[in-house]
Order: C-alpha cells, then structure tokens, then sequence
C-alpha cells in the first residue's frame, strides 16, 4: 500500500512537470495585439509619442514607430506626404473629406508593397488621397497584399498614372469610393484574384477599370462607371471574372473585353446606357443579350434603358414624370432625406419607378422612399416612371446637396512680414487674418521654427526674433478646430555692431528613441538652432557608424542600449555636441524579451531552461522519494 501511494506522488509530479512545460512554452508564442497610434498635423509644439493626448505630426513618423497589426489614426488636415507601407496596417482618416493626402504631384502617393513569400495586409479607409505624379505614379498603389481593404475614401488627381494600382494581390476589397480624374485608370489590376470592387462611383477618367496579366476569380459589382474618355471597362488576359449589376453611363466605349467572362451573375446583369432593345414583358430585363465588344462575351440579362416596347396593332404614348418632391434640397451627411414622385400617363396606369444619382447611382424602384446614406456632394437626382405597357418616360431631374456632418475648418491667410529680411533687434511685423463661412475666428496662432510660439493675435511686432532663417507658422480658429497651417519665411540677419561675437549653436538631438534589430529609426535634431545662421549635423550612434545631417534613418543590427551623440556646427565653424540614447530589442522574428542562456555558440532559449532546471528539481524530488520506499 506504502509503495503504491508512493508512486502516485510520482505520477502527480509528472503531471503537474507536463502542465508547467507547456505554459512555459506557450509564453515563447504569444503575440501582442496591435496599437493604436494617432497623427494630428496641428500638434506642432510636441511632444509627439502617438498617443490621443501627443500624436504625431505626420503618417511618416507613425509608420516608422509601427508595428505589425499596429492601426493609424488620422485626423483631419492636410498632410503633404508619401507612405511607403510594408507592414500590416490600417490607416484611418477622421472623415474622407476633411482628412487629405497629398502627394504634392510627384510620385506615389502611398505604395504598399509586400514580397513574394512575404505579403503585408494593408487597409485604407475615410481619406482623401490625390496628386500623385510622374509617368507609372499611382496615388494608391499594392502590391504584392493580401486581403485588407480600400474603403470609403476619395481618391483622385493621378497626374500620369493611376487612382488604385494592385499588382500580385489577393483578396483585397475595394468598396465604396469615389475615383476621379485619374490619367490613365481609376482602378488596375494586374496578376491579382479574388479582387472585389463594389459600389464605387467611378467618374471621368480614361478608363474606368482595366483588368490585365491573367487577373482571375474577381468581381466587380454595383459601380457606377461614368463619363471616362476611353472606356468604362477594359479587359484584356483576363478570365473568369465577374461584372454584375453595374450602371454604364456616357463612357466613351462602355466595355471591351477579350476575354472569357461573366457578365451576369444570379440573372442580374448590368445597365448599358447603350442598350437599344427590349423588355416586352416587364421582367426589367431587356429580351436580348447586349453585346460585350472585343470578344464573344455578352450580358444575357441586361437591367433598364430599354427601347419603347412594340405592341402589335397599336402605338404606345410614353408615360411623363410629372413631379420630384425631396424632403430636403440642401442637408447634413447622414440626414435621412424623403422623396416622393408622381408620374402620369395617357392610355394607362403608371407601373414602375426608377430613382438615381449622379454619385451614388441607382437609389430606388419604388415611387416613395427614404435614404440616409447618401455621399456628400452635390447630388443630380433624376426621376422616371413607367406605364403597364413597359415604356419609360424622360427623366425628370433635381437638385440635392450633402453637406458633410463635421465643421469645416477655417481658412488661414497670412498679409504681411516686414521688414524681410530684417536686421537683428529690428522691429518686424506679423499680420494675418481667418475666414470661416460657418462661425467667426476665435484664436491666433503664430509659430517660428526657432522660437516656438511667438503670438496669438492676428497682428504682432516683434524686435527679439533669433538670428537666422525662420519657417513661418499661421494658424487660425474657428469655435471647434484649428486651420491648416499657412507656412512663409523670414530671415533675421545678425547685427554686427550690436552682438560681434559668434554664439555657440545649440544641439537638441531628440529622443531617447526606442526600435527593434533591423528596422529603421528616425532621428531628427532639427529643432537644434543657431543665433546667426544654418547648421549641419553630424551623428555618431555607437554602434562604429556616423551619418551627416540634422533628421536621418539609422538601423541597429545587434539589440542593447546605445550612447548617441549629436553634433551640430554653425556657419563659422562653432560647435556643439548633445547625448541621448537608442534602446533596441529583438524584432519578433529574431528573440523575444525573455532572453536565453548560451553555452558555447549554442543559445538555450529561456523557457527551455526553466523547463531543464524543473526537470532536475522534479528529478531530485523522485530519487528522494524512490530512496525511502526502499527503507
């Protein structure tokens, strides 16, 4: 008995041995979730940590402290930017019509770009991103991502290139914007499947979408694709695609396709302002293919624009929209707007209704509804009705704007710095004004590079700027938020009868800065400043590299905690010297924090010697155990 409760001790043991390995080891796989960080371009004064309360000035920064599954909040302003992502991330604006991305009309605007074997998830959702440039430079462009979105934003202006360009994507879904007034394309997408574009307003443009590369298993569903120069839809090495419950209108050519694909799906197909048959029977399918040029392709179930029936042994009087009642022409984004339409016809009954928009298409088919969702801007609301013989009156059309729900930020002007440039101890004048067209001006804001804030009024004089070239900051506000910055110049020249002697510069390196093994970190002395002129710095970052300037990336290949010294030296050759430090860790790929035990060149990874030290404790207990039952 004495021998058999001995042995159970040992087998309990064991057991609670196994439970404990197994948590240990669980430790070495866990993944911490993602952060949120903040980006706000009116937080000029700093710090900046990404934080609600210190957000940072720019996306770029954000990026650089990200991290993968990591999200970007953006607030409303203008950030005159190129994102490079190759990360997991989400960037997200406060509102698609506030929040703006600028590309400044050179290059990309945002490139996403994984590699193979290597792919990112990326999202991007409630901006407005515009002005890209160059030949080949796409405001939005993926590649090699997969899944991850492109929702609810604006994206317009490719000076030469493309709205959305994805190259070597899977799974990613573009749902929901508006892309205008983009070179070449709207939407591209090369040697990418399972692509879903859906309920897009695609406008004025020369092609609309262009699928291209053996792009394959996509769909494209509910877009509005109108008024593009060459074509509404182009195909080409592409098959097994899906075009349903689109609305072609006043393109140029509205498809062509060379391919084999479907373009219908669920006895749905698409809506051709060009179609010029018929729909004897009212099924609102027109009762013959339209015809897909390029190829064989055809939309067997064509929806609206049809041709006035033929009815055998009469003529048919079309139908009249006599009336549009809208509940409101001019209101707030997410109203809930009613309209009400009233059609009259002279040899029969009124039999159907079809309401649209010129942003956001097909809206309704019946003769009174309510919509709360419809896109901010200005709104041709168009109106028809049907007789019981299938014949369609003429659109009756409307007015309606959608104003967004936010406040509009004022505007900022600056009138006048003068003297420019001044002598040291002269006074100089600041003058500048706001407009708002919804409220008046509150508060001043005046910023300088070297000075921090040196008024909040709108006109200041001031004799103590510091030596040399100074960025000029205006801001203005309204009762709610603060304008974009108004940026100019003034230069302080030293006087040298007053102050002959030469100032040490002053060094002001940043930090502490905080990274991981192999990614880049910013550093940037750029608020380091000189009594009488420019400066150029010079890093040392302990680790046996240097680098020139005053905000450059450096990366650290070997994890520890690295002294930094920052030089900065004026025009006549004085110096300063300031220290911070770089704390750097594993990357998730290379270690974790729990760090490990080496013996020789062989590393032992810390829960595993735990396990091992467990292991000869538990070892002990047993032999101890084993020992007395033999007494």
């Amino acid at each position: 008995m004495m021998s058999q409760k001995k042995n159970n001790v040992v087998v309990i043991i064991s057991i609670l041995l196994s439970l404990l390995a197994g948590n240990l080891l669980a430790m070495d796989n866990a993944v911490a979730s993602g952060v949120t960080l903040y980006v706000d371009d009116s937080n000029t004064g700093g710090p900046w940590n990404g934080t609600q309360e210190h957000p940072y000035r720019t996306i770029h920064d954000a990026l650089a402290a990200a991290s993968n599954g990591d999200s970007i909040f953006v607030y409303s302003g203008t950030y005159l930017e190129k994102i490079e992502i190759t990360i997991d991330v989400t960037i997200q604006g406060e509102n698609k019509d506030t929040t703006f991305i600028d590309g400044g009309g050179s290059g990309h605007v945002i490139n996403a770009h994984g590699t193979y074997g290597g792919e990112i998830l990326v999202t991007l959702k409630y901006l407005t991103i515009r002005n890209a440039g160059g030949s080949g430079f796409d405001c939005v462009t993926y590649s090699y991502v997969t899944g991850g979105e492109i929702s609810n934003n604006k994206i317009l202006n490719s000076q030469e290139g493309e709205g959305i360009s994805l190259d070597h994507c899977q799974g990613v879904t573009i749902q929901g914007n508006t892309l205008t007034n983009n070179k070449i394309t709207a939407v591209s997408v090369t040697a990418s499947e399972q692509t879903i574009i859906d309920q897009n307003m695609i406008q004025s443009n020369q092609k609309g979408i262009h699928l291209a590369s053996f792009s394959t298993n996509n769909q494209i569903t509910g877009n509005t694709i109108r008024d593009n120069t060459v074509y509404g839809v182009y195909v080409v090495q592409s098959s097994s695609n899906i075009f349903s419950r689109n609305e072609f209108i006043d393109n140029s050519q509205n498809a062509q396709d060379q391919s084999t694909n479907s373009w219908s799906q669920d006895n749905q197909g698409n809506y051709w302002d060009d179609y010029n048959n018929y729909d004897n029977n009212s099924d609102g399918i027109g009762d013959s293919p339209y015809l897909i040029p390029g190829g064989s392709n055809v939309d067997n179930y064509p929806l609206g624009y049809f041709t006035q029936p033929e009815i055998p042994g009469e003529q048919n009087q079309p139908p009249t929209a006599v009336s549009i009642s809208i509940s409101n022409t001019s209101a707030l984004q997410n109203t809930t707007i009613f309209f009400s339409g009233e059609g009259i016809d002279s040899d029969g009954y009124i039999d159907g209704y079809q309401w649209r928009s010129s942003i956001d298409g097909i809206l309704s088919y019946q003769q009174t509804f309510s919509n709360a969702s419809l896109s901010i801007g200005t709104h041709t609301i168009y109106f028809k009705v049907m007789d019981n013989d299938g014949a369609w009156s003429s659109e009756k059309s409307a007015t309606l704007i959608i104003e967004s729900s936010m406040n509009q930020a004022p505007l900022a002007s600056i009138d006048k710095i003068s003297p420019n440039p001044a002598i040291q101890g002269e006074p100089v004048t600041f003058r500048g004004h706001g407009s708002d067209e919804e409220g008046i001006i509150t508060a001043y804001k005046w910023i300088s590079s070297k000075d921090g804030v040196i008024g909040m009024t709108s006109s200041i004089i001031l004799s103590n700027l510091s030596v040399g070239v100074h960025t000029i900051y205006f801001q203005v506000k309204d009762a709610v938020e603060w304008s974009t910055q108004i940026i100019s110049s003034v230069t302080i020249q030293r006087n040298a009868s007053a102050n002959p002697e030469n100032q040490v510069p002053h060094a002001y390196p940043g930090g502490p800065y905080l990274g991981k093994v192999n990614q880049a970190i910013s550093f940037n002395g750029s608020l380091s400043y000189d009594d009488n002129g420019t400066l150029t710095g010079f890093w040392n970052f302990g680790d046996n590299t240097t680098g020139n300037g005053l905000a450059l990336s450096h990366t650290y290949t070997s994890p520890g905690t690295y002294m930094v010294s920052f030089t900065v030296t004026d025009e006549e050759g004085l110096s300063s010297t300031a220290i911070t430090s770089a704390v750097i860790t594993q990357s998730g790929s290379e270690g974790d924090s729990l760090g490990g035990f080496s013996i020789a060149d062989f590393e032992i990874p810390f829960p595993v010697l735990m396990v091992l030290v467990v292991l000869v404790i538990v070892g002990i207990i047993i032999g101890f155990i084993y020992k007395i039952s033999q007494r």
